[in-house]
């Protein structure tokens, strides 16, 4: 058990006078109901690693805080004795245009990454929600992202090296600042996805992409999830450059109103979004709409690029784990071709459960996010249950659910991110190697690591 004076005082020596929370603040940090006794805002990146040495040697436990954006995801923490919030940590170190690389430290919002590189007409191509307030640290912690992962990948896929405070306050850096590394382990993966248990990521080399030409988004609604996950598999198989393959679910209210695209109550929405060469973007439009309306019924809306930019917010924005205690959202990871069949064991379960559900999925990758709405208590007393159907319909074919967020009461009765799988004891073992001590976010990832 952490002694919360003498841990104060020693954190207030090792930080700027206006570095640790007022009391007041505290409750700005609270996790799955529970409230740091401490909350500190490090400058540095050898503060970071200080504070939390400094916490290791009297037991307390630190989660690490960015943006707060993902915070309602992972498991409820064991313990939870200091906030650590690295939105100080806000600096581009370096770029080269040329060589198409940034390097920024982790407290840096992902809008101010992108405002600063399109004055050299690039970008990095992430899209989480929330990119004004979601930080380079905690998107690479959460290894998050959107919608353009169809083109672009993961945010693994575009980290070239990282800077890492770990728990007994050393600093270690993974990964480099160019494009061409030295052969060897890639230490850079080990951190991203590991949601704040293994280090506090401090700073971030990426390669980085000129912005496109020119991009546009047609939408196409369909009488059911099967005709238009089919129409979007053909649309994927063309290999026509999108950066974008999205379905949604019927009654997408805050899509319509986002954007004032018109979408029909009780039609499943097919999204396709091009990005490149003015001309392409139109070719490949063109033909995801003649492939759309090959089907008799099927109506077909090219949207102005305003509002395809907030259409597509929308989207990102019902992918955001939810605060409040009357959602639940769920992740499946499936083949692109179960995915028709588990849209419609959705809308069977909501109508079972007496639930609404809105379905998004990312077709070509094989991703489906469920958010499921109902009376608080629906989701306490059902909620564990229906998690466990939807894990056995996603097992059957060899795919997971994680819950992405649901209330606090319900994270304690479940794992949200399911039973173990073959490569936890590694797991296992890497953090009893790097954190033995349990000081970083304790419990709140797989297996309650």
């Amino acid at each position: 058990m952490a002694e919360y004076s003498a841990l104060l005082e020693s954190i207030r020596s090792l930080v700027a006078g206006d570095a640790v929370a007022p009391s007041e603040r505290l409750s700005e940090y609270t996790v799955d109901g529970l409230t740091p006794e401490i909350a500190v805002s490090p400058s540095t990146a050898e503060e970071v690693a200080a504070v939390l040495a400094a916490a290791a040697q009297q037991e307390a436990a630190v989660i690490p805080w960015g943006g707060g954006t993902g915070m309602a995801t992972g498991n409820p923490p064991k313990r939870y004795d200091v906030a650590l919030d690295v939105t100080r940590l806000n600096q581009v170190v370096a770029h080269e245009p040329a060589d198409l690389t940034v390097v920024v430290q982790g407290g840096v919002r992902l809008q101010e990454l992108q405002d600063y590189l399109a004055g050299n007409g690039q970008y990095l191509p992430l899209d989480p929600p929330l990119p004004q307030s979601a930080t380079i640290g905690g998107i690479l912690a959460a290894n998050a992202g959107g919608p353009w992962r169809h083109a672009y990948g993961w945010p693994r896929d575009w980290a070239l090296g990282l800077k890492v405070a770990l728990a007994d306050g050393s600093v270690t850096k993974a990964g480099g600042r160019v494009v061409k590394n030295v052969a060897g382990y890639d230490m850079t993966k080990l951190y991203l996805g590991s949601f704040g248990t293994l280090g506090v990521i401090v700073e971030a080399a990426f390669k980085v992409t000129p912005l496109p030409e020119a991009s546009a988004t047609g939408v196409a609604f369909f009488k059911s999830a099967g005709a238009a996950a089919e129409a979007g598999l053909v649309i994927d198989k063309r290999n026509l450059g999108l950066r974008s393959l999205t379905v949604v679910s019927p009654g997408a209210g805050e899509l319509s109103t986002a954007s004032g695209v018109e979408h029909p109550r009780s039609a499943w929405a097919l999204l396709v979004t091009a990005a490149g060469v003015a001309a392409a973007v139109e070719r490949s439009l063109a033909e995801a709409e003649a492939v759309c309306t090959e089907q008799d019924g099927v109506a077909w809306q090219r949207l102005p690029d305003g509002s395809g930019a907030a259409l597509w917010e929308g989207v990102r924005h019902l992918l955001l784990p939810p605060k409040e205690d009357d959602r639940l959202l769920t992740r499946a990871g499936l083949l692109p071709s179960q995915v028709a069949a588990f849209l419609e064991s959705l809308e069977s379960l909501a109508r079972e459960h007496g639930l609404a559900v809105q379905a998004i999925s990312h077709l070509a990758l094989g991703t489906v996010y469920s958010v499921w709405r109902g009376a608080e208590i629906d989701l306490r007393e059902r909620g564990a249950g229906l998690v466990s159907v939807l894990r056995s319909l996603a097992g059957r074919e060899g795919g997971a659910v994680i819950v992405e967020g649901c209330p606090a009461e319900l994270k304690r009765q479940i794992d949200v991110w399911g039973e173990p799988r073959g490569g936890f004891s590694l797991m296992r073992r890497i953090k009893e190697q790097m954190d033995p001590g349990g000081t970083l976010s304790p419990g709140r990832f797989a297996g309650r690591i």
